[in-house]
Parts: structure tokens; C-alpha cells; sequence
């Protein structure tokens, strides 16, 4: 009985407690109060200051009733702030709902804030503990504000194509990618400096704008520096060995041309000092197939595939060398690693190589060797 009383004095005085405990997450954000994000675009605006965009998914998607047009399944809101965080406030504002930064698929970089300079805007993706650092990187030649409002793609939200283009393998090997993750520390790497995928307007069908996404943006530190084409994206993938596949065409003189379809690419970095100057030597091997060609050539024949086999070498070769002299020569960045690889092999030359590696990287020397195997040509078993 003694022991009955003292539960009941004890329920009776834990009681008022209950509704304290039971309150709830004092920091609890309700569904409706959300809004999901899925790109976030950066544009230079004037006095320093950064111009946010946000492409916020609408998950409402009202059906059209007597002939009325359907609204946007995304809804685009943009502001200005000295700092991401600042503008991003003024959006909630504007919006009236909490942003969720989790399901970014695309930060997408205008060109003027590329060239302009990321050092301390970026700050705010890495202190935001709930960003999506999955997200894409792209550069923008038009501002990306204009980028987000206007594209018209297949999938109801733009941001969503973008990311599963990103994802697929077709995009490879010719788009030179990288993930938030990757992208920011290479900022102020030494040895490694950042590139991003570019896009560009075109034209689709009845005159609504899609975004084509190409060609290569090259930084140096923290500011954007020059583009490289397809064919030097390509041969970037190849170096950083994020690809192992490809394309080229080799031009046969008064004979036409062909088109090789490469796989199975192998390449192997070595890095030397040569009278205290730096020199890589990459070799690369391969297979080649033979797609189309305007030439009329015997493949069965042994000598005409040693010289198509040479021919290749040296137009790969051409394009690697010429890749190697834009990007370090002219843009005086280093996007494909060379650095590290001195960093790997020789530590200690380059505690005092890595200071002025930025300037040293233009005296590089390369010396490019490349073996491809042209192994068939399809079902032709004599001539094409």
C-alpha cells in the first residue's frame, strides 16, 4: 500500500511536467513552409555585391481549364545582397516560405561573376551545413539569371534535365564536369586549379530558348579565365582520367576523311625535372574503331591500317600538346593535376615548387607519346 501512494504522489507531480516535454521541436518548420530549390544562380552586380537567383520548384501543378495556359512548375525569384546570405534572406521575404537547400541540383555561375572572382562568395556553400554539395557546377555565358527565367527543356523543371544529362554517361567524354564538392576546394588548391561544364543558348523549336550545355570554363585560383572546346574538354577528361573514350577525326589530304570512335583510353603521367625544370611525360594507349569515312581504303590490308594507326597518333598527339601549350601557356592555370602528380613523387622539390607553381606552370615541358590500336572496322571485311 506504501508503495501504491508514492506512485500516485509521484504521477500527480509529474503531470504539469508533461506538457513541457511533449511540446514539440521548438525549431520544427512545417511542409507548407518550405519551397525546394533546385538551381541557385550567381550574377556580379554592381558595388561588389552578388545577384542570387533561385529556381524554386512549384509542387502544385494546376491543370489547364478552358483554354487557359498552365502555369510554371518552377517559380524564379532573384535579389541582391554583399554576400549569398544576404540576398537569399531577401528572397525568403519575397517568397514568404523557408527555402530547402538539400535538393539543389545546379549552381549555375554567370561568366562576368566567374571572371569577376568566387573568393568569398563561395564561403556561404561551405559553411551551410544543408546544401547539397552533390550539386553541379555550370558556367553561364549569359547571366544566369537570364539562363533560369528563360530555358525551355524536356523535363517540366530545367534544373532536373541538367542534373541527369550531368549524371548520364552520354555527356562523357567531351564535358568536362564537377560537383559542388569537388569544385570549391580547387579554388586554392595548389598543383590542381578548378573547371567547370559551360552552357550557352540556342535556339529550339518555335523560337523558345534551351540550354546547351558545352565547352569547358578554365580558372585560375579563384577567377575564371578562358573557355576550351569540345575537342580540348575532351582531351582534359582524358588527362584527369575522368573519361576513357572518345572522338576525332583525322583528315586523309585528296583522300576525304574518318571518323574514329576511341575506347579503353590509358593514360599514364610521369613527371621529371630536367636541370630544375618540370617535365611531364605522358603516354597514352587506346583502341580505335573506325565509324564513318569519305575515304576509300582496304582495312584488310595491313599497311593501310599502320598508317591510319599513324595518322591517329599524331592528330591525338596535336591535340593534347595544343590543349597542354592553351591552357598552360596562355591561360598560365593548371586544370589537369600536374601539380599533385610532382606533389606524389617528388615532396620535397615541391614544398618549394608549389609557391610559384602558378607562374612555373607555363615553362612546362610535355613530351607526349600515343599508341591506338585500330582494331575493326565494323562488319566490312575487305574495303570502305
Amino acid at each position: 500500500m506504501h508503495v501504491r501512494k508514492s506512485i500516485r504522489l509521484l504521477a500527480v507531480c509529474f503531470l504539469p511536467v508533461l506538457p513541457l516535454v511533449l511540446g514539440g521541436c521548438w525549431s520544427q518548420i512545417n511542409l507548407d513552409q518550405l519551397t525546394v530549390v533546385s538551381a541557385i544562380g550567381l550574377d556580379a552586380a554592381e558595388d561588389d555585391r552578388v545577384e542570387v537567383t533561385v529556381q524554386l520548384v512549384n509542387p502544385t501543378l494546376p491543370v489547364a481549364a478552358g483554354g487557359g495556359q498552365q502555369r510554371k512548375p518552377f517559380a524564379i525569384y532573384s535579389s541582391k545582397g554583399l554576400t549569398i546570405e544576404d540576398a537569399l534572406k531577401q528572397i525568403k521575404q519575397q517568397a514568404k516560405k523557408s527555402v530547402f537547400l538539400p535538393q539543389t541540383r545546379v549552381v549555375l555561375i554567370g561568366e562576368a561573376m566567374a571572371r569577376r572572382g568566387l573568393d568569398g562568395i563561395m564561403d556561404f556553400f561551405w559553411r551551410e551545413p544543408t546544401h547539397n554539395m552533390n550539386s553541379w557546377v555550370l558556367i553561364s555565358k549569359t547571366p544566369a539569371r537570364k539562363a533560369l527565367e528563360s530555358s525551355f527543356e524536356l523535363e517540366a523543371v530545367p534544373a532536373d534535365e541538367w542534373k541527369e544529362y550531368l549524371n548520364s554517361k552520354e555527356r562523357r567524354p567531351s564535358i568536362e564536369a564537377d560537383m559542388l564538392y569537388q569544385f570549391l576546394p580547387r579554388l586554392q588548391q595548389d598543383g590542381f586549379h578548378a573547371s567547370a561544364a559551360g552552357m550557352f543558348p540556342v535556339s529550339g523549336a518555335r523560337g523558345k530558348q534551351i540550354m546547351k550545355i558545352g565547352n569547358t570554363a578554365v580558372f585560375k585560383r579563384e577567377k575564371m579565365v578562358g573557355w576550351l572546346t569540345l575537342e580540348e574538354s575532351q582531351t582534359t577528361n582524358w588527362l584527369t582520367r575522368d573519361s576513357r573514350k572518345g572522338s576525332m577525326r583525322v583528315d586523309l589530304p585528296e583522300q576525304g576523311e574518318i571518323n574514329f570512335d576511341l575506347r579503353n583510353i590509358r593514360v599514364r603521367i610521369d613527371p621529371a625535372f630536367r636541370q630544375d625544370r618540370a617535365s611531364m611525360k605522358i603516354r597514352v594507349q587506346g583502341d580505335a574503331e573506325i565509324v564513318t569515312t569519305t575515304a576509300l581504303l582496304n582495312v584488310a590490308d595491313p599497311k593501310t591500317v599502320a598508317m591510319l594507326e599513324q595518322r591517329l597518333n599524331e592528330r591525338i598527339r596535336a591535340s593534347i600538346e595544343e590543349t597542354i601549350a592553351k591552357v598552360c601557356g596562355t591561360y598560365k592555370t593548371d586544370v589537369f593535376g600536374f601539380g599533385e602528380s610532382i606533389h606524389r613523387k617528388f615532396p620535397q622539390k615541391w614544398k618549394s615548387l608549389k609557391k610559384q607553381w602558378d607562374e612555373e606552370v607555363d615553362k612546362l615541358d610535355a613530351q607526349v607519346s600515343v599508341s591506338m590500336n585500330v582494331f575493326k572496322s565494323g562488319m566490312l571485311r575487305d574495303g570502305i
